[in-house]
């Protein structure tokens, strides 16, 4: 075992336990009823969230000292999102965001017959999710603020990353800016990182693409973050009752942690409570021959997750 340095607090341990045992499985059991009345509603892009006024309701009647009680005891609730069938480690995190003071739920995702690049962590899933819903992530519950280094890189690439607080119910309460004191952050290269709702002028060049699903691969292409490679991506795909989701890129200054599109795009899937067999056909955008072209990872990954899927491939004007 690693050295923990961080001191825990042993109160909120305690009541974090005793909550747990008496009324943790009833509130994982409300918390997952409320957000699959949100399931398969994805233009609504409400999928996974428990909004501010239920999360509300549920402190005041389970008597709780504040939301953040309430996302510790979510995030059991949390790992049914989590797909890790290679594994079997299923991580729950729950996103308290910023600006609306709604819950995000998130799990770790994996992809059985493509490279392990293609996983997506727990933390990772909570704030790309919120990156497509365009708002910021303030605190993060995970069962423990202990995450990875991977996901340590990939968080600091968002702008309001640094203040962001990731609690536990070992009663751990740390800012980002203490897990990852001396960060590889945007700053080194005069960025300033990932800030949800900003939007660049791209438009797609000729495609034979119909117009409901282009107008949305455009539309998510102008939310794409790749300030270090100038080749964003963005990723649709269309569903068999006739909804889409959609994804875009998220360049980390480290290059690699770097969420592809098609990662995106699986987020918003599961997220609405969709699986990839719901895949019926699927859209990307790339810049084709840039020095970063997500045209084969794309079909790597679609042809794995549902291999009766059709792709087209559109550049950037």
């Amino acid at each position: 075992m690693s050295h923990n340095p961080f001191r825990a607090d042993p109160e909120i341990a305690a009541r974090l336990s005793e909550l747990g045992a008496l009324v943790g499985g009833d509130i994982a059991t409300e918390i997952m009823q409320l957000a699959a009345r949100r399931a398969r509603r994805p233009d609504e892009n409400l999928g996974g969230v428990i909004l501010r006024d239920e999360a509300a309701a549920l402190v005041d009647s389970y008597g709780l000292a504040g939301i953040e009680e309430l996302m510790l005891l979510a995030v059991p609730a949390a790992r049914q999102i989590a797909r890790p069938p290679i594994s079997e480690f299923f991580v729950g995190a729950v996103g308290l965001e910023r600006e609306t003071g709604n819950l995000i739920l998130g799990g770790n995702v994996e992809f059985p017959g493509t490279h392990l690049g293609f996983t997506i962590h727990g933390e990772g899933f909570v704030l790309t999710r919120a990156a497509s819903r365009g708002t910021t992530i303030q605190a993060l519950a995970i069962g423990e603020a202990h995450p990875c280094a991977h996901c340590r890189q990939y968080l600091s690439e968002f702008a309001a990353s640094r203040d962001m607080v990731l609690i536990d119910p070992l009663g751990h309460r740390l800012t980002m800016a203490e897990l990852y004191p001396w960060p590889f952050d945007p700053g080194y290269l005069g960025e300033t990182g990932y800030v949800p709702g900003s939007v660049s002028p791209l438009a797609l060049g000729p495609h034979a693409l119909p117009t409901a699903i282009a107008d949305r691969l455009a539309a998510a292409g102008r939310r794409a973050h790749a300030p270090y490679s100038g080749c964003p991506g963005a990723v649709v795909l269309a569903l068999g009752d006739g909804q889409m989701v959609a994804g875009f890129s998220i360049e980390s200054v480290a290059y690699n942690p770097t969420m592809g599109p098609m990662q995106a795009a699986m987020i918003d899937l599961i997220a609405h409570g969709y699986e990839a067999a719901d895949i019926v056909a699927a859209a990307l955008a790339t810049r084709l021959a840039g020095d970063v072209d997500y045209s084969r990872s794309v079909t790597e990954l679609l042809g794995s997750l549902a291999p009766a899927a059709t792709l087209a491939i559109a550049g950037w004007a």
